[in-house]
């Protein structure tokens, strides 16, 4: 995409976070480095790989000056080694990207001339992704570009995986949630002070595999009701007021992770507290669940707030 009209084209910092992932390390750096955008800057945050990874890195790093490579020193894990590499981040502009996906040639063009086509309007900007799978967009919940707004993330009308270029001002000195894992809460926070756009077209290849799953094998329904918790507290009011539906549905999720943990009490004061804000066929449900034995509950498949 041809930006040659632009006086003045903003630093982007690519954020590169790996962990022990050779395999897709090499494709994941060369599809950042193939991107036409000329104001880039690469930082590549690792979390004290034990294979041949950070020894990759740092050979790129040797043949290209905009690559900066650190070592987590934050807690491990995603949101930790994330964390690393924001705190490294000097760009005007912000794109975190994991080890085993794939920039498309012109995804940062693409984003930049929309922010800067708006005359910086939009401080979030979102993209779609090509699941390696079976080719099909990644991100649901939209099928046109435009403006999207608060009440629309609030409301969980995006789900999936998207790529996601913002305003590094928008984070502030916050970070993502180290402690629970819950990284969905800090989108949530910049959504609410920025207007945000969404552009209708694949820029990434969000690679699916047995890796990509392992979050689901290490499966704490305590843990995954705390965050729910976490996401049900934060605008509240706001959820109540204007998507009351959903709000209850994440009361009605929180109540069965809840019950699958062993703690029916707080099962039931979920599902009141669901039913009080809005009687949904899901509560209901939920409802139905916990009146049997926690075994014959089947496995709750969730998925945070977007977060990319």
């Amino acid at each position: 995409m041809d930006l040659s009209h632009y006086s003045k084209l903003p630093k982007v910092s690519i954020v590169l976070t790996t962990c022990n992932r050779e395999y897709f390390f090499t494709e994941a750096i060369l599809s950042i480095l193939d991107q036409d955008y000329p104001n880039l800057e690469i930082i590549i945050s690792d979390d004290k790989s034990s294979d041949n990874t950070f020894v990759f890195a740092q050979e790129y790093a040797m043949e290209h000056s905009n690559i900066k490579v650190v070592q987590n020193t934050r807690s491990s894990g995603s949101a930790g080694n994330r964390n690393n590499g924001l705190d490294y981040a000097n760009g005007e502009l912000v794109l975190l990207l994991d080890d085993d996906d794939v920039l498309f040639k012109e995804a940062i063009s693409n984003l930049v001339n929309i922010y800067l086509q708006h005359d910086k309007r939009y401080g979030i900007i979102i993209a779609n992704c090509t699941r390696s799978d079976d080719g099909s967009l990644s991100g649901r919940g939209v099928d046109e570009s435009g403006e999207i707004s608060f009440k629309d993330v609030l409301s969980g009308r995006l789900q999936g995986e998207f790529v996601t270029l913002f305003e590094r001002n928008l984070l502030g000195r916050r970070r993502f949630s180290e402690e629970r894992g819950n990284m969905g809460l800090l989108w949530l926070r910049m959504h609410k002070q920025s207007q945000s756009y969404y552009y209708h077209k694949p820029l990434k290849f969000y690679r699916i595999h047995a890796d990509s799953l392992s979050h689901t094998l290490k499966y704490n329904p305590l843990l995954m009701a705390k965050n729910y918790e976490q996401n049900i507290l934060l605008f509240y009011k706001e959820r109540k007021e204007v998507c009351p539906r959903y709000l209850s549905e994440l009361c009605a999720t929180a109540a069965l992770l809840y019950h699958q943990g062993g703690n029916r009490n707080m099962a039931f004061k979920k599902i009141l507290q669901s039913f009080t804000i809005y009687p949904s066929l899901q509560a209901l449900k939920a409802l139905f669940y916990i009146c049997l034995p926690k075994t014959f509950i089947p496995r709750i498949i969730t998925k945070q707030i977007v977060e990319k």
